[in-house]
């Protein structure tokens, strides 16, 4: 018997000891020279850390009335009759306070909380989008002298839920579910996902530049990472003509007067003779009223009729193929010779091309159409104008050049001409032997100059070509 009032002696003390020693942790914001009451029933004993940041007296037995005294971090422990709790608590400065309430007033929105802790400035918490971002830091960074002035440091801790907003959705809906659209982490985007063809691949591209302009830095740069199920090439036909200046003004005065023959549509009256248009036309009329249409049928004929009259010459005719964004280019022409200075008493060569050149870079389009930046190029040898050394004559280059960007559809051809060459001529006709006396040759020798100015046309028609 004695033994089982022991049992539950034990016990009962055990009881009462296991609540006391229960601890909870609770976290008190205080400011320095303000007092704050919370509430503990029963309290019997209290211990505070750095009692030079803050002081705590009991008010009764059922209340604790915490002073802050000066800045900084610390704890205390509250004893009850059923408990133990531990406070953290922070004590920051009045001016810290109010300029947190300061920066907090001015941010819109509410998933955006502003604390003060010691000599910071704590901007925390998320954002929907990146404009909403922009807005937090254009109203944090309007406090930073303030927060200097007074030296607190100011951390803008503010995370963005959805970076690319409604973007990612937006190019899915367009494109499909398989491309998506990241940050790289510097301003910029990155595209990626299977796509049909390198049109649909421009197609996808331009969107995301029309779309992404909210989600760019000011140097940023969309990405292309796209993957291609097909291979696009553009095969671009060249057609290079001389043609003779005053041909070259009958060409012109034609392509201008060209009408079409009412009786006969097929037909196009130039001047008096009726002058055919070898291309099908896709309906009465209809090769004369698309404008690229209507320049290579009634152009191409022309060009062909001066070519066999002998007014003009066709100088090349290369097809080039390239990729989308890759320069193509070709010389009809040589290269000249010419020796400079690689030393003391040494000569060396380097050799200058000459003669018409073509660059072009074909571009796709989102559209489906080319785009095409085309630099034609005319250089002729001008002994005239050379350069004397060694008893040699080094010529001069005498260039034309002009540079364009058109836009055409897939198989619709490109004119370009007015880079004019000038030859002057010049032939002596004599009498042997008596031709090459002094002052008395001159009476058995001619002298007879002639001078021609032809035009270098181009006939560019780029074609899309996927395999």
């Amino acid at each position: 018997m004695h033994r089982i009032l022991v049992a539950a002696g034990l016990l009962a003390v055990l009881g009462t000891l296991s609540p006391a020693s229960a601890q909870t942790v609770r976290s008190i914001t205080v400011q320095t020279g303000h007092s704050i009451v919370i509430d503990e029933r029963a309290v019997e004993r209290v211990a505070v850390g750095d009692r030079a940041i803050v002081s705590i007296r009991a008010v009764g037995d059922t209340q604790l009335l915490i002073t802050g005294r000066a800045p900084g971090h610390t704890t205390a422990i509250v004893w009850t009759k059923t408990q133990r709790s531990e406070y953290q608590i922070d004590v920051s400065e009045d001016t810290a306070d109010r300029l947190a309430a300061m920066v907090q007033s001015a941010i819109p929105y509410p998933g955006v909380v502003v604390r003060a802790f010691d000599r910071a400035i704590v901007v925390r918490g998320n954002v929907d989008d990146p404009r909403e971002l922009a807005v937090v830091n254009d109203v944090v960074s309007r406090f930073d002298k303030l927060a200097a002035a007074r030296k607190y440091a100011v951390v803008n801790a503010v995370t963005v839920m959805h970076p690319l907003g409604a973007l990612q959705q937006r190019i899915t809906d367009a494109a499909g579910p398989d491309v998506r659209v990241d940050s790289d982490g510097k301003g910029g985007l990155i595209v990626s996902g299977p796509v049909q063809d390198r049109t649909r691949a421009e197609w996808v591209l331009a969107r995301v530049r029309g779309l992404a302009g909210p989600f760019l830095a000011a140097d940023a740069k969309v990405t292309d990472r796209l993957e291609v199920a097909t291979v696009s090439q553009i095969q671009v036909k060249v057609r290079v003509y001389e043609v003779d200046k005053s041909a070259l003004d009958q060409l012109g005065v034609r392509l201008q007067a060209g009408t079409p023959d009412p009786v006969n549509p097929g037909n196009v009256l130039l001047g008096a003779p009726m002058f055919p248009i070898v291309e099908t036309a896709l309906g009465v009329g209809k090769a004369l009223t698309i404008g690229a249409f209507v320049r290579t049928t009634r152009l191409a004929p022309t060009l062909d009729l001066l070519v066999s009259s002998g007014d003009a010459t066709l100088l090349s005719e290369p097809n080039l193929v390239t990729l989308p964004g890759t320069a193509a280019s070709f010389l009809v022409g040589g290269e000249v010779p010419i020796p400079y200075a690689s030393g003391v008493g040494q000569v060396a060569i380097v050799y200058k091309e000459y003669g018409v050149r073509l660059n072009i870079t074909p571009t796709l389009l989102g559209s489906g159409a080319v785009e095409a930046k085309i630099t034609p190029e005319v250089s002729d040898l001008d002994f005239q104008n050379g350069v004397s050394t060694g008893g040699f004559v080094i010529p001069a280059l005498r260039t034309s050049r002009l540079t364009t960007d058109v836009v055409t559809q897939s198989g619709e051809s490109i004119v370009l001409g007015g880079l004019m060459r000038h030859v002057e001529q010049r032939s002596i006709q004599k009498v042997p032997f008596l031709g090459d006396l002094p002052i008395i040759g001159k009476l058995f020798r001619s002298t007879r100059y002639q001078s021609s100015q032809t035009d270098i046309i181009f006939v560019m028609t780029p074609t899309v070509i996927t395999k």
